[in-house]
């Protein structure tokens, strides 16, 4: 885990956005819009038939503009391995807030249902709900994190359904293919610069 918030932190930290593999983008790309997982859509986690978002058949949002640096920080244990679960690469949609903020139900109204139980289960502060899809009009930017070295991404800023980056993508795996290939030697590496 790490110390300090990720150097990709700083993309997302006023950010609504939903993450996703390459199989979820295509779904979203196909149909125009975030979906709400009604159990027709693969399971991402073996908790996912139990968390809140799936109950109340919700989309699932990560709000980083609930906490503030020293909060995410606090709370990095909850999140963070969110964000390079995928492989190869986790992509984070960046969403307009304003078209959206109107529809959000807060993570506080998640912590009252459950009555500070938790259960069904969702990341405290920082997941937000929406109650119907999220169409690709909304969507602001893409963040792609390795899925096997977290400290490696690249930002595509672009506003709507962006099948191109699909394109970018296959560019993403072919520059860091020796690091997909060793991603232990990679850390190595950085280890031994911090020595």
């Amino acid at each position: 885990m790490p110390i300090k918030l990720p150097n990709w932190y700083r993309l997302i930290k006023h950010s609504l956005c939903h993450r996703t593999g390459i199989e979820g983008l295509k779904g979203i790309f196909k149909t125009g819009a975030i979906i709400p997982n009604d159990g027709s859509l693969a399971d991402t986690y073996p908790q996912s038939k139990i968390s809140y978002s799936r109950n109340h058949n919700l989309v699932s949002l990560f709000d980083f503009n609930n906490c503030n640096e020293d909060e995410c920080l606090n709370q990095i244990h909850d999140w963070y391995r969110f964000f390079f679960d995928h492989e190869p690469v986790t992509v984070v949609i960046l969403l307009s807030r304003p078209s959206l903020e109107s529809k959000l139900i807060p993570n506080e109204k998640a912590v009252k249902d459950t009555k500070g139980t938790f259960v069904p289960i969702f990341i405290p502060r920082l997941e937000v709900f929406c109650p119907e899809p999220i169409p690709g009009e909304v969507f602001r930017g893409y963040l792609v994190i390795c899925g096997v070295y977290e400290k490696i991404y690249e930002y595509y800023q672009h506003d709507g359904i962006f099948p191109e980056l699909f394109d970018k993508i296959d560019i993403f795996l072919k520059k860091h293919a020796d690091l997909y290939a060793d991603p232990l030697g990679q850390l190595e590496k950085d280890i031994d610069k911090q020595n």
